[in-house]
């Protein structure tokens, strides 16, 4: 009975002897990891009821030449049916819903900066009442965005905001006069008139976002290059067209800046 008593006294003390020497070898092992990872054994408690956050999406940019402002009008104040013009009170309902019967929008453009810039009360476009000619579109470009006037940025309008400013109640150029009347408001002035002979004519807007770069196209059999474009408006009647970069035309440079 004494030897078993004293057998049993030997073997808990040579476990707890063994489980101590392997818990400091284990610490010193740890130790000897200059980058090891002690870990964290806290435990985690999840919320009764996980809370989810959505997700937040970015802000769209507005589509390409897409008008953002209020109706403008578009100047025409005369009626027609399929033959001739008409009173525009009297319009038949065959014929009806003219802008010339609706007149629908306001125009309200003013001069600014000694009549240097035209300021539009709708769109609050600012426009440079000068005009530079025979540019590509490239230069055009590098024109209007290195101008400086009334410490405002400038660039090529977008083809939205260049057909705003036509006045298609007018022909030869379908503009409202503040865009070519001198200092004085005379729209017949020398000045006036040289100024207006020059804006019957074709004027750069932004790129064709289709044809934004070079390509080889397949016509008739052969292989030719298709240049980049963008779009252009004449000001003899505001007609819209598209046309290749490397044409020369003229510009007018808008400002957006409040």
């Amino acid at each position: 009975m004494r030897n078993t008593i004293i057998l049993l006294v030997i073997s808990v003390l040579t476990f707890c002897f063994v489980s101590c020497g392997e818990e400091e070898n284990a610490t010193a092992r740890i130790q000897k990891q200059p980058n090891g990872t002690v870990l964290n054994r806290t435990v985690v408690v999840r919320p009764e009821k996980e809370v989810k956050i959505p997700m937040l999406k970015k802000p769209s940019l507005p589509p390409v030449n897409t008008q953002t402002w209020p109706m403008i009008a578009t100047g025409l104040t005369k009626c027609y049916d399929n033959t001739k013009e008409i009173d525009c009170s009297e319009v038949p309902d065959d014929f009806a819903g003219q802008d010339g019967q609706k007149r629908y929008g306001t125009r309200s453009l003013v001069k600014e900066n000694n009549n240097e810039i035209v300021y539009d009360n709708v769109s609050k476009l600012r426009w440079t009442k000068r005009i530079n000619s025979d540019l590509n579109w490239y230069e055009a470009k590098a024109y209007c965005e290195s101008l400086k006037l009334n410490n405002k940025t400038w660039r090529i309008p977008t083809t939205a905001e260049l057909r705003s400013i036509v006045n298609y109640g007018k022909v030869n150029p379908a503009l409202d006069k503040i865009f070519y009347e001198d200092a004085s408001g005379s729209a017949v002035s020398d000045e006036a008139e040289d100024l207006k002979a020059q804006l019957s004519d074709w004027f750069w807007a932004t790129k064709h976002v289709h044809f934004d770069s070079e390509t080889d196209v397949e016509v008739e059999g052969e292989t030719k290059k298709r240049l980049a474009s963008s779009w252009i408006i004449n000001f003899y009647d505001g007609f819209v067209e598209y046309t290749s970069r490397y044409n020369k035309y003229n510009v007018r440079c808008v400002s957006s800046d409040n």
